[in-house]
């Protein structure tokens, strides 16, 4: 008598499901689906709050 895995492939759909409507809604930026002016846009975004980033840490220090 052979046992079909109906149970086990049943419990994973479930689980991917409820994994799909509890993500996070607001999913990182990346540039992978975005047209090429969107990605632009996001990269020169990201080094604009990295270069922000870097002027806020070097006031904080002392000058050596």
């Amino acid at each position: 008598m052979r046992v079909k895995p109906f149970f086990p492939v049943f419990i994973v759909l479930i689980g991917v499901v409820v994994y799909a409507y509890y993500a996070p809604e607001n999913r990182p930026e990346k540039g992978i689906t975005s047209t090429p002016r969107e990605y632009i846009e996001l990269v020169e975004k990201s080094k604009a709050e990295r270069r922000q980033q870097e002027e806020s840490t070097s006031k904080n220090q002392p000058a050596q």
